[in-house]
């Protein structure tokens, strides 16, 4: 009885995750979305893993755009020189890389190994070593939770920060630790720069041996997207739900309301970044527009600093914006590539990235 309700459970899920998908004034049906986002998640073209083998920079008008921008926001002091950046965007409706910046350079993970946590938790929940329903005990607080409330916990924060991160070492002990999660996401073979060494120190949160790539990222999402990963539909949910603290690649941007976002940030004093899917509205011919974009902002020198708090806060504020600035950047160039039409936002008066692109 108790696997028929786990299946019933995520059965659910998915018709809510389909709903979800439903854009404002279009119309229920029984199968709603089965001939135009649902036949994306299930396109042959998922050739990112083929990228993992080459990942020499794109040729691309928004390569060079995002470039210069970057280049003058040092000229002007904005980031520091000891400031590093990877970007990564990715055209899943037309199977094309557009920006590979310092894509395969390893970086500090923060809060984005927790897409590699969850992966390894449907990895093991798939195998049946656990079960989605089943009850875990939090020893600080004595409160018992299922997989499935910690799983929406460490993404979606409903929790809070803070119990965010203690849910997030809950799973990984859960999986028998660190190098077993590390073992169980690199039988992938798909992502060379992702590594799990340690849980989150449970009272700083500050991780700083664990690390990933804008590539990995990116090729996580896009292979979750294509339902190439274990319960991907759920992951689709499950990153989809309300977050109860800003992302960088939405909140507070100029991106228009009713654009989907599939996301996980993860930020720590020397590393901010987002990463995940957009999927912009339908055009005319009634097609949603998914995009994968991971952005990863790293300073080495600032670890393990005696910083103060403001100091900590100031930075990550700035990085932030900045992935505010190129995420707005990104939509602009994917705007006028699917829409045939130039993005004009009031906020910015259709200038971004610098200028008219």
């Amino acid at each position: 009885m108790e696997e028929q309700k786990e299946i019933s459970s995520i059965g659910k899920d998915r018709r809510h995750f389909l709903k979800t998908l439903l854009f404002s004034g279009a119309s229920v049906a029984a199968r709603p979305l089965e001939a135009t986002t649902e036949a994306l998640f299930n396109s042959p073209n998922t050739n990112e893993t083929g990228f993992a083998q080459s990942a020499s920079s794109v040729d691309s008008a928004l390569e060079s755009r995002i470039d210069s921008f970057v280049k003058e926001k040092r000229r002007s002091g904005y980031l520091s020189p000891t400031d590093q950046i990877s970007v990564t965007v990715y055209d899943i409706q037309h199977d094309r890389k557009l920006v590979s910046i310092n894509e395969d350079t390893r970086r500090m993970a923060a809060s984005t190994i927790k897409d590699f946590v969850m992966l390894a938790v449907f990895d093991q929940i798939q195998a049946g070593n656990i079960k989605y329903l089943q009850r875990v005990t939090d020893s600080a607080t004595k409160r018992s939770y299922t997989v499935k409330d910690l799983i929406e916990s460490i993404i979606s924060y409903k929790y809070g920060f803070a119990v965010g991160n203690r849910h997030t070492n809950l799973l990984i002990d859960l999986l028998k630790g660190p190098a077993r999660v590390d073992a169980i996401v690199k039988k992938y073979g798909l992502f060379s720069e992702t590594r799990i060494i340690e849980k989150i120190p449970p009272r700083s949160g500050r991780t700083y041996k664990n690390t990933t790539s804008t590539h990995d990222l990116n090729i996580f999402y896009n292979q979750m997207w294509h339902n190439k990963l274990p319960y991907s539909v759920e992951m689709r949910r499950i990153l989809g739900m309300p977050k109860s603290i800003a992302t960088r690649l939405y909140t507070n941007t100029c991106i228009p309301e009713g654009v989907l976002q599939y996301t996980k940030s993860g930020s720590v004093f020397g590393l901010n970044a987002d990463s995940g899917i957009l999927v912009m509205k339908k055009d005319k011919d009634g097609q949603p527009h998914p995009y994968g974009i991971s952005i990863m902002i790293e300073d080495k020198t600032k670890p393990y600093s005696k910083a103060s708090r403001e100091v900590r806060k100031r930075w990550s504020r700035r990085r932030s914006e900045l992935i505010r600035d190129i995420s707005e950047g990104v939509y602009d160039f994917l705007y006028q590539t699917h829409m045939g039409k130039s993005y004009y936002c009031k906020q910015h008066r259709g200038n971004h990235l610098g200028g008219r692109q």
